[in-house]
């Protein structure tokens, strides 16, 4: 069967048919897009373990670090200083009144000397008896005492014997429970004040029949 010739302004077009068209020559495959996808969800974990491997290290380090260095201790505070406290004047304080007995009035003979004298020996007062002493004796009467004189003591004075500056007055009477006897010397030195010089007592010896 002949077909009529194409005129001019015949214009082929393709016949349909049941056929594929063919892959581009040279060219591979297309890829499925899933495989791709899982791909680049491996790559993002491994980048996350990374990033998370290097921070949890920075902070092991940044912990020991600390723990090696600790921060400086702030040092207490000096304390206050201590307030001045005015020192309160102590008060004067009179002093003690001295066991000897004081010279109310002046020993003007040595028959006085000689009774206030043996006052103080009958009291075993060895201060007050020493107030009487005279200059360079001031030891020896306390010395006396102590070697010739004991309680109980009744001593009383005799008649002063002797003149001027000495005299000598008989003592009598009793001490550390025995009768004695002896002697006080007076010295009246001038221009010095009476004093005692020295005294003695013996014990009496009473003689049987």
């Amino acid at each position: 069967m002949s077909s009529t010739p194409p005129g001019p302004n015949y214009s082929w077009q393709p016949q349909p048919g049941n056929f594929k068209s063919a892959p581009p020559y040279g060219q591979p495959p297309r890829k499925s897009r899933a495989g791709l996808i899982i791909a680049l969800i491996v790559l993002l974990i491994f980048v996350a373990i990374g990033a998370i491997g290097t921070l949890a290290y920075r902070l092991v380090t940044n912990h020991q670090d600390a723990r090696s260095n600790p921060a400086p201790s702030i040092s207490a505070a000096p304390p206050p200083a201590p307030k001045s406290t005015r020192a309160t004047p102590s008060k004067s304080t009179t002093p003690a009144k001295p066991t000897t007995a004081p010279r109310t009035t002046p020993v003007t003979s040595a028959t006085d000397l000689a009774r206030r004298f043996v006052a103080q020996l009958n009291t075993n007062n060895s201060k007050g008896a020493a107030a009487y002493a005279c200059k360079g004796s001031e030891q020896l009467i306390p010395l006396l005492m102590q070697t010739l004189v004991g309680p109980p003591t009744r001593l009383t004075t005799g008649t002063p014997v002797g003149q001027a500056p000495t005299f000598v007055i008989p003592l009598t009477g009793t001490s550390k429970g025995a009768t004695v006897t002896g002697n006080l010397i007076v010295n009246q030195p001038a221009p010095g004040p009476i004093c005692v010089q020295a005294f003695t007592l013996t014990t009496r010896r009473t003689t049987t029949s």
